[in-house]
């Protein structure tokens, strides 16, 4: 009986031994895949550019799993899986909001352009019907000296006056256009210096995301931008009903709902009538707060 028993306990201990090579074998296989997404984004000519931080974060998770015991190894293996897909979205979402940027200012500039050859028209316009004027008041002077009768001078008189209703109203175009030429270089301006941090959700849309870029870093306190999102969405959706949705993960609820109540603040500041928060759960990660008008 002792003999079958040390055979049973010498069997148990080979397995045993086997089983490490193979758990550390898959270890490093998780590492070399995350690492060669990893290494993937880095070489990407777009997105190479993008996401900093994230990267870094998932470099970071990376070397944990690689170092993690095994104990530790299913817990650092989803934090690694998870850095990395964030990394990848985040550098995903920069590149098309960066895209974005760039063809609002290529419109603008657009329009400016459109703006100018529009003024330049009309402005061609008035030159000429200034010459039209001047010639029909030299005609005028020829036939007053030349004593032509009096009903041709009332006909040139009348040919006059409709030459200065066109010249004035040529004028009032050629200066509406130049004002709108200004505006719209005014905006192509604005669009040009801009750093190109935009938030997603126009402020007249019916429901406004404000993800953790709108707060300041771990707290409540909107930035000014985002305070500006708020205020246009509010004035945008004046006498409606808004209602104010905290969506944060398990380990962040509490701070989006004083993320919540930061915005009702920040609505009724702006003239929201009807204002109301309305719990939902909670998101897969980060903090967010979403607002709809009903």
């Amino acid at each position: 009986m002792m003999r079958m028993l040390l055979v049973a306990a010498f069997v148990a201990s080979l397995a045993v031994s086997a089983a490490h090579p193979a758990r550390a074998a898959t270890g490093n296989a998780d590492v070399a895949q995350l690492s060669a997404r990893l290494e993937k984004l880095d070489a990407d000519p777009v997105l190479g550019q993008y996401a900093f931080a994230q990267r870094t974060l998932a470099r970071n998770a990376i070397t944990d799993l690689a170092n993690a015991g095994r104990s530790e190894r299913e817990h650092a293996l989803f934090i690694a899986e998870q850095r990395v897909d964030l990394a990848e979205a985040s550098a995903k979402a920069d590149a098309d909001q960066a895209r974005l940027d760039q063809l609002q200012r290529e419109h603008d500039q657009i329009m400016l352009q459109a703006s100018q050859a529009d003024a330049a028209a009309a402005r061609a316009e008035l030159a000429r019907q200034r010459l039209q004027y001047e010639a029909a008041v030299q005609q005028a002077q020829m036939l007053q000296a030349q004593g032509a009768q009096a009903s041709q001078q009332a006909q040139q008189a009348q040919a006059e006056a409709e030459q200065a209703r066109k010249l004035a109203a040529a004028q009032t175009r050629a200066a509406a256009l130049a004002r709108k030429e200004a505006k719209l270089a005014e905006a192509a301006t604005k669009a040009l210096q801009s750093d190109g941090s935009t938030a997603s959700g126009g402020g007249h849309a019916a429901t406004l995301r404000l993800s953790a870029l709108s707060f300041s870093s771990g707290s409540d306190e909107l930035t000014a931008a985002g305070r500006r999102r708020v205020a246009d969405f509010a004035h945008a959706h004046a006498g409606r009903k808004i209602v104010i949705e905290p969506r944060g993960s398990s380990s962040a609820r509490v701070l989006a709902g004083r993320r919540a109540v930061a915005v009702e603040a920040a609505l009724e500041a702006a003239g929201a009538g009807q204002v109301s928060i309305r719990p939902v759960g909670h998101a897969s990660k980060g903090t967010e707060v979403e607002i709809r008008a009903e």
